[in-house]
């Protein structure tokens, strides 16, 4: 069984994924971002946090699976781009 195979990703609960983010992920990820403030540039830390979670993908889906799933969020945030109000 490959590592994506390991993990469902067909399927989740939009509603528990807000959750889990808004309550864990969300702080763990500022309060990381709260150390790190001032050791680079803010384009550095904001890079080594996208490296982080770029690497824990691999880790536990495999390189193919991990570019597929960051290839939906990058989707999934161009499509909710807001359209400018004026002109």
């Amino acid at each position: 069984m490959s590592e994506s195979e390991k993990w469902d990703l067909k399927d989740e609960d939009r509603e528990l994924v807000q959750q889990l983010a808004q309550e864990y992920i969300e702080p763990a990820l500022q309060l990381a971002l709260k150390s790190a403030a001032g050791k680079g540039t803010s384009l550095e830390i904001l890079s080594a946090m996208a490296n982080a979670y770029g690497s824990l993908l691999v880790d536990l889906l495999g390189h193919k699976a991990a570019a597929s799933f960051l290839r939906g969020h990058a989707d999934h945030i161009a499509a909710r781009e807001v359209e400018p109000l004026s002109e």
